[in-house]
């Protein structure tokens, strides 16, 4: 294994972690003044999107050790997307005044169905006249 390589690993499973301590409710911030708008004590959709990138970035580290890319441009969002449902169900409070988060929630959902269908169609489409 190439340095390169081993350095993307080592990125790899530090997005994991740091992902899924998300979802037990443990976050990590950068020290210092960088993201000093960001508390420790902060939920909701800021803690959602950073775990969410966190696991798209390890997905597709993992998938370009593995040597095997996306087959549309359309992947990654359907990927970010649907670490944004998984995370936000576990990460959003279940109250009324959050109702507006489980609505966004919502349609992330379609729009991951949907984003599912166009992938599926697109990535056919590359390949369909290469023989």
């Amino acid at each position: 294994m190439s340095v390169r390589k081993g350095l993307l690993a080592l990125a790899m499973v530090v997005f994991i972690v740091v992902g899924l301590m998300s979802l037990a409710g443990y976050d990590v911030f950068l020290p210092g003044a960088v993201f000093g708008e960001a508390q420790a004590s902060e939920t909701g959709r800021l803690a959602v999107i950073r775990a969410a990138s966190f696991l798209t970035m390890a997905y597709f580290i993992f998938r370009h050790l593995r040597n095997k890319r996306p087959l549309s441009s359309v992947a990654p969002v359907q990927v970010f997307i649907n670490f944004l449902i998984l995370i936000g169900l576990f990460r959003l409070p279940f109250d009324l005044a959050h109702w507006q988060d489980w609505l966004i929630l919502g349609g992330l959902v379609v729009a991951s169905t949907l984003l599912y269908f166009e992938n599926r169609s697109e990535a056919q489409k590359i390949f369909k006249n290469d023989w």
